[in-house]
């Protein structure tokens, strides 16, 4: 089942990307001491926004667990993240992010910048998703097994079941 990017999480994916390009930014004004900084900006912007979008997403994206993919789950491609920025920049900030409000009445939870590009921004497991612990995703008091500790024992009915579990005939 594909679970399809939240506006939050969308949301907290842009913010973390737009995190990471005041500090490039901001870093860049250190080093170079106000001098010309937008053509390295626009460099560094170009990188972040298509070359890792190519990859799966920006950093924020990356960050937030989600994924940039096109509509028939592949990659995309150098052409089609570029054209997705294009859109972003063109279409869904300037009248007033209704590009992005868009997506809240979308099955697939598309922008108009997805939708011109064939895209989707769908959830994978983050690194703390993926990296958790049997406990963490099979707390002990939901298996099925008794323990030495005095848990209730299967055969003692539905209770030690999964919840939603059938009762033992």
């Amino acid at each position: 089942m594909i679970h399809y990017a939240s506006f939050g999480r969308r949301l907290w994916a842009f913010t973390l990307s737009l995190i990471v390009d005041l500090i490039v930014l901001g870093t860049m004004q250190l080093v170079t001491n106000g001098g010309d900084i937008w053509t390295p900006f626009a460099f560094w912007y170009l990188l972040h926004h298509v070359g890792l979008v190519v990859e799966g997403g920006t950093i924020g994206h990356r960050l937030a667990g989600l994924r940039v993919v096109r509509e028939n789950g592949e990659r995309l491609g150098v052409v089609h993240a570029f054209v997705r920025l294009m859109a972003q920049l063109g279409l869904s900030f300037p009248p007033l992010g209704m590009g992005f409000l868009w997506m809240l009445d979308q099955p697939r939870r598309q922008t108009w910048h997805d939708l011109v590009a064939n895209s989707v921004v769908v959830r994978e497991a983050t690194l703390f998703e993926s990296a958790s612990p049997d406990w963490a995703t099979d707390p002990p008091w939901r298996r099925d097994t008794a323990t030495d500790t005095g848990t209730v024992s299967p055969q003692d009915g539905p209770v030690a079941g999964r919840v939603g579990d059938p009762p033992n005939s």
